[in-house]
């Protein structure tokens, strides 16, 4: 079974991400010095984004990895206990995937 299942990390992992969620606006096309259209602002946006986007995934697996090992700690698992726990987290981590790709 998954942390997540658990309800180990959902709370107090998405109330963090939401206390340091940071909004940055998006310009989208425009040249706000003249007022032309600029598509470099779009590029330059999406790669900020992206980058953004993947600072947070980093941060959420880190969280989890520490989540994870602390389970291992405070419950002392034995080695089929942590074997079944990371394969339940990996299963997780795969049908996150596939479900994006119904979106």
């Amino acid at each position: 079974m998954t942390l997540a299942r658990q309800g180990f990390l959902h709370s107090k992992f998405e109330d963090w991400i939401m206390k340091n969620k940071e909004i940055k606006p998006i310009l989208i096309g425009v040249d706000t010095a003249t007022g032309k259209r600029d598509y470099s602002a779009v590029a330059i946006s999406i790669t900020a984004i992206r980058e953004d986007e993947r600072k947070t995934m980093y941060d959420k697996f880190s969280s989890r990895f520490d989540a994870i090992a602390c389970k291992i700690i405070n419950e002392k698992l034995n080695d089929e206990q942590i074997h079944q726990l990371l394969v339940g987290e990996s299963e997780h981590y795969s049908n996150l995937a596939a479900e994006l790709d119904h979106v």
